[in-house]
């Protein structure tokens, strides 16, 4: 029991036992009194004492259970307190968490859950900037389509000795990705009402925006050339030559790319 608590609940005994005291002594004392002065002062005395020993038992006993209801709701107010507190210091933890695997270099990056964060931040702290942040979730979106025709197209044409080709879809992916977690990063640590932030952030999106159409038109480019390549399967040698000029092309920009981050 806490202190201040233990020395409330003695001060209430002090009071309530003086009280029964003092009636038990004019009780006992009852005699005497009657003897002395009389039954009618006995009575009035006697009603004098117990009304003031009721009145101030019970103004004390309910002051007491007064100050418990007042203890009891302020540790429920508490703990409701520190119950939201530790919700909130839970989500930030899994918030921090989820930005942690999304944007993760050490593997292999999710443009899902990445185009989830765009949404995210277009929706809510940066809804400002929700135009280019979902124009870059568009850029995705188109990258994981072209990855899907392309998939389709060798698997109709059964040109499992072109599977190498999914892996530098993938490769672009990937580096579009990264780039996007870069503009990321940024929108973690600006602030949507500096001018200045805002700015810097409308720079890097528009540097992803337009690293990601470059990327975007090439990839399209290829898919069209490797059709082609597919249609003149036996009456073209040239194709596979254009095949992988643009394979050579679209490389070589990924690499051009993430040696100007490094530099």
């Amino acid at each position: 029991m806490p202190e201040r608590k233990r020395i409330k609940l003695i001060y209430v005994v002090i009071v309530v036992g003086g009280a029964a005291l003092v009636c038990l002594w004019l009780h006992l004392s009852m005699h005497g009194i009657v003897i002395r002065y009389g039954i009618r002062f006995y009575r009035g005395l006697r009603n004098a004492v117990y009304g003031a020993g009721a009145v101030i038992s019970l103004a004390v006993t309910a002051l007491y259970a007064a100050g418990l209801v007042r203890q009891k709701r302020w540790q429920a107010a508490r703990d409701r307190e520190t119950a939201r507190d530790e919700v909130q210091r839970q989500e930030r933890m899994q918030e921090q968490e989820k930005h942690k695997e999304v944007l993760s270099v050490s593997k292999k990056m999710d443009s899902q859950k990445i185009r989830d964060l765009l949404t995210e931040y277009a929706a809510q702290k940066w809804n400002t900037l929700a135009q280019p942040l979902m124009q870059l979730k568009l850029q995705l979106d188109m990258m994981d389509e072209h990855q899907e025709k392309l998939s389709h197209l060798l698997d109709i044409n059964g040109a499992d000795a072109l599977a190498s080709t999914e892996d530098m879809l993938d490769r672009v992916e990937q580096y579009l990705c990264k780039n996007v977690r870069k503009v990321i990063n940024y929108l973690d640590v600006a602030e949507n009402d500096e001018e200045k932030d805002v700015r810097l952030v409308q720079e890097k999106l528009s540097v992803c925006h337009e690293e990601g159409q470059k990327q975007l038109v090439q990839v399209q480019e290829f898919l069209f050339a490797l059709a082609e390549f597919l249609n003149k399967q036996g009456e073209d040698d040239n194709s596979m030559e254009l095949l992988d000029v643009y394979k050579s092309t679209i490389l070589s920009s990924i690499e051009d790319g993430q040696r100007k981050d490094n530099a």
